[in-house]
């Protein structure tokens, strides 16, 4: 055996650039007692089902989950062609009983679960509940040294005290579009998962019938990145829950704010980079209530269908009027396909640009990047995207592309 490759760092890179060849892992686990470990590692780092850990639950649990006392080889034949199966059976627990855990009864299950640092839940949503109910079974965080995790809240499983590891460090919560997200839910996971980075909410909607009473930010103490996709904004004032110190960088979807959100003070104080995507409106009052004083990338991609130049240029103003000294990178996509009038294009689109190399004269910004898209075929002919690129002032490029669809 070539002896580099018990030098830990030389295997650990090799194990690395094998991460996507499970076959090859799985051979070369098998080759040596001293690979094994660092092997079965790279196969169970990332997960995105529950199905591999059923066939690994005690007897007991795995007969209570399916509800019928067979082999391993069955249940595993059946649930690959049948997951309704496993669908029907979860149905009827809406919520297990404690049972009395058995000594070392869990420490086949534990050999491989440790070894999970990523768990992302991509196929069908029976799996997903089988993980919510195992570990409602076990009153424990059935992988413990979890990392990064992408949760998704199917009907009356949502997330008990043990269903974060307090190792995690990445969450993804994708949200049923009727199932509402409360104050209570996110102190929860604060709570659970002390050493949370990064958390992103999918498709999340408020829970109207509940008043959120928050008087400040939930202690999320080393949360650094956020990103909220169609949350209700309106309703859920999320600027109290994540305006921490801690967050640098946002990335938010703003629905129509209108008069119904009321922010009360600035908020953000530790932003770096933001990116929003909403109608210019919204963006423009989100904007007015970031009180970072050293915010450096903006990224806007302005969408409405009535969107116009005067309300992106209303937004840029505000933007370089509260930000310009601290500004170093914007980028800008605004949809153009309300833009109906062919012969005054060219005249909007210079008006549009000259307004905003003057913004940039007077700032720090030192690149913008402007994309203007889904512009009317009449108006630009085949070429319907225009890219205008410049560095501190200075135009570098300005082309009309093809669109390729």
């Amino acid at each position: 055996m070539a002896k580099p490759l018990f030098i830990a760092e030389i295997f650990h890179v090799i194990i690395s650039e094998l991460a996507e060849d499970r076959q090859s892992l799985a051979r070369l686990a098998q080759t040596s007692k001293a690979f094994t470990d660092p092997c079965l590692d790279g196969l169970w780092h990332t997960m995105d089902s529950f199905f591999p850990f059923i066939f690994l639950l005690p007897r007991s649990v795995r007969s209570m989950l399916l509800g019928e006392k067979r082999s391993v080889s069955y249940h595993c034949e059946k649930l690959k062609s049948h997951w309704s199966t496993l669908t029907q059976r979860l149905m009827t627990l809406s919520r297990p009983e404690i049972r009395i855990q058995r000594l070392g009864e869990w420490e086949y299950f534990d050999k491989y679960a440790r070894r999970v640092r990523v768990y992302r839940q991509t196929d069908v949503d029976a799996y997903q509940k089988a993980y919510q109910v195992v570990s409602m079974m076990r009153e424990q965080h059935l992988f413990p040294n979890l990392r990064d995790l992408d949760w998704r809240v199917i009907g009356s499983y949502s997330m008990e005290p043990w269903s974060l590891s307090p190792s995690l460090q990445s969450l993804t919560i994708l949200q049923h579009p009727f199932v509402g997200i409360t104050e209570f839910f996110l102190r929860q996971v604060a709570h659970d998962a002390p050493e949370l980075e990064s958390l992103e909410i999918r498709f999340s909607f408020p829970d109207r019938s509940i008043v959120n009473t928050t008087m400040g930010p939930v202690p999320f103490n080393r949360l650094k990145s956020v990103t909220i996709k169609m949350l209700d904004l309106a309703v859920v004032d999320f600027c109290r829950y994540f305006s921490l110190p801690s967050v640098t960088s946002l990335a938010i979807s703003l629905s129509c704010l209108g008069k119904a959100w009321h922010p009360g003070s600035l908020t953000f104080h530790g932003l770096e980079t933001l990116t929003i995507l909403g109608d210019p409106a919204s963006a423009r009052l989100f904007v007015e209530h970031v009180g970072s004083t050293h915010l450096r990338d903006v990224f806007l991609v302005l969408k409405n269908e009535d969107v116009t130049f005067s309300d992106c240029q209303e937004l840029l103003t505000t933007l370089f009027k509260i930000h310009g000294q601290s500004l170093r990178l914007l980028y800008c996509n605004i949809n153009g396909q309300s833009i109906s009038h062919p012969s005054i294009i060219d005249q909007l689109v210079d008006e549009f640009l000259s307004e905003l190399r003057l913004h940039v004269r007077g700032s720090g910004v030192e690149r913008v990047q402007v994309v203007l898209h889904s512009l009317p075929h009449h108006i630009v002919g085949q070429h319907s995207i225009i890219v205008a690129d410049f560095i501190n002032a200075a135009w570098t490029r300005m082309e009309l592309v093809q669109n390729q669809i």
